[in-house]
């Protein structure tokens, strides 16, 4: 018989890639992993196929995790450059290094389904378990699991209009957000003004100290204006999220900043920073 230890050792990097897409934290996706071994310990060994039973173990405790964080709204996400994922008929090695490393715009995506949406559209499209395995983890019969990676993956896709009203809101809130960049890059106070709504919120991540809201247009542009110094220290990327768009700051490679955008048509009704580091 494999010893336990050799087993674990076998699947690791196959669990922590599981953990982290589910988590997007490496820190907690390598607790998860962990407490995933004490819980087998002597038990894996004795699995018919014990990559699926400790699969199924960190899969249960990263779903139990995600639950308490959203009660708790927590929101950790590491982020990392894009990269091209592997082929589905890889090897699992090769899918979990791949997956370990799929990009940030996909992590923010993922970051706005639920724990139930998240984990089976991570176990079956990312991962290429069957519904037949993932329907126990998540507690659904294969069919009931089957929509749950569903609505992950038109979600996921949120993406792709699927009528000539979804694309034209889609554009017009890409044409406020590049509005609002522009006009704050260049400290254009009137350019601000006219992006924003009159009651527009803008939250802002303090860290430690919490959140901080500005309300009112004039307010909130004035703490916009400054965003054209902010601007010059870092590279910027828009990334396309399941509700509109956000800003992602750069920082030597390194994602450090999320700015998001809700608006509603022509003008800019809330954003939000959020620390990525």
């Amino acid at each position: 018989m494999t010893e336990p230890d050799e087993i674990f050792e076998t699947h690791r990097r196959y669990l922590t890639a599981v953990a982290y897409r589910m988590l997007g934290s490496h820190a907690d996706a390598e607790d998860a992993v962990q407490e995933a071994w004490i819980r087998a310990s002597g038990t894996a060994a004795e699995a018919d196929d014990p990559r699926a039973w400790l699969t199924k173990t960190v899969s249960r405790i990263c779903l139990d995790q995600l639950r308490a964080r959203g009660r708790r709204q927590e929101n950790p996400l590491d982020l990392l450059p894009d990269v091209e994922r592997a082929p589905a008929d890889a090897d699992p090695t090769v899918r979990a290094e791949s997956a370990d490393r799929v990009g940030y715009a996909l992590m923010l995506v993922l970051d706005q389904l639920t724990p139930d949406e998240r984990l089976a559209y991570v176990l079956h499209d990312v991962f290429g378990l069957s519904f037949d395995e993932v329907a126990p983890i998540v507690e659904r019969t294969p069919p009931a699991a089957r929509k749950l990676a569903s609505r992950a993956r038109d979600r996921v896709r949120g993406a792709a209009p699927r009528d000539a009203d979804q694309a034209a809101t889609r554009a017009q809130r890409r044409a406020v957000v590049d509005a609002f960049l522009a006009a704050a890059r260049d400290g254009d106070f009137a350019g601000l003004l006219a992006v924003l709504h009159p009651d527009v919120e803008f939250h802002l991540d303090q860290g430690a100290d919490g959140i901080r809201i500005v309300r009112g247009a004039e307010k909130v542009a004035a703490s916009a204006a400054a965003f054209h110094r902010y601007a010059t220290g870092y590279d910027f990327e828009i990334v396309e999220l399941v509700d509109g768009f956000a800003v992602v700051a750069i920082d030597d490679g390194v994602p450090v900043s999320l700015l998001s955008f809700t608006s509603e048509g022509e003008r800019i009704t809330v954003m939000e920073t959020r620390e990525l580091r």
